[in-house]
């Protein structure tokens, strides 16, 4: 078993690896650890090395730490367990489990095959696109200093300031000038946000939402809605299941999973049945 986690993470961190090791007493099992570094060509190297000889992973962190050891591990045979323990952990969210469930996980007989979502070979877990929601995730540059409200006051800044976007892809027609496009593989981001209600981790598919609002109060608006939950009835908010999508306008920041990946052009497609998570016996689907 080979544990991932942050350096430096909080007292919900630590009582996970205190868990952990443990575990690894009374089980009488072997567990390598690897403490990140921070910089994601090394980390991600040295994972993909280790997981060709492991048979779990397990990440004890958010969604940042999830997605470089899931682009680490792709195309291996080593499952993934998770114990949530980042800022937003908006893909655990969507399980809706407690921390004992999450681990009860770690060591349960049952998987199942989810989805993920590619930019290239760059592979995310939650949430992809360009707009309003990589400006909010450039502005924030790394710094969380108030926890899950950094996303939220981020979020507001930005509704004033960033530029609309216009977009052009392979597949037709043209979105003119507008707030923000993603596309998502999960439902949640931006520690809780739930843009996509209608994702699923496990149709093969990605939820394209494409949000036209334009001036500042349209944008609020929108905002406003996605906080609770109805911003789907909307007339900016336009939605479609799609399994690729070719970007060619070029020049536009691409995030997924809080981090800038890419820069358009790029094709974001759905990577069916990527990779196999460790759950509890009843989780049988995420529709």
């Amino acid at each position: 078993m080979l544990v991932v986690y942050k350096p430096g993470g909080g007292r919900r961190l630590q009582r996970h690896l205190r868990w952990l090791r443990a575990q690894a007493k009374q089980r009488k099992i072997i567990i390598s650890w690897y403490e990140t570094s921070g910089f994601y060509g090394r980390d991600h190297d040295a994972i993909r090395l280790q997981a060709q000889a492991q048979k779990l992973i397990v990440v004890v962190g958010g969604d940042g730490t999830i997605n470089l050891v899931v682009n680490a591990m792709c195309g291996s045979s080593a499952q993934l367990a998770c114990l949530p323990a980042g800022t937003g952990n908006d893909f655990c969210r969507q399980f809706g489990y407690s921390q004992r469930q999450w681990r009860a996980a770690v060591f349960s007989s049952h998987s199942i095959a989810l989805d993920l979502g590619a930019i290239g070979t760059r592979y995310f877990v939650n949430i992809a696109g360009v707009g309003f929601n990589a400006e909010v995730v450039k502005s924030l540059r790394g710094s969380k200093s108030v926890g899950a409200l950094s996303y939220v006051w981020g979020g507001i800044k930005q509704l004033f300031c960033a530029p609309t976007v216009q977009l052009t892809t392979a597949q037709g027609p043209e979105l003119k000038h507008g707030m923000m496009l993603l596309l998502a593989n999960g439902r949640f981001f931006a520690a809780g946000l739930k843009p996509a209600p209608l994702a699923s981790l496990q149709d093969a598919q990605l939820e394209c939402m494409w949000f036209s609002a334009r001036n500042w109060w349209q944008r609020l608006v929108v905002f406003a809605a996605m906080l609770v939950g109805c911003h789907q009835h909307l007339p900016w908010v336009h939605r479609e299941k799609r399994t690729q999508l070719d970007i060619t306008t070029p020049g536009l920041a691409v995030e997924a999973d809080g981090d800038l990946v890419a820069t358009t052009p790029v094709t974001i497609r759905s990577l069916p049945g990527a990779v196999q998570l460790k759950v509890l016996p009843e989780t049988v689907s995420l529709d």
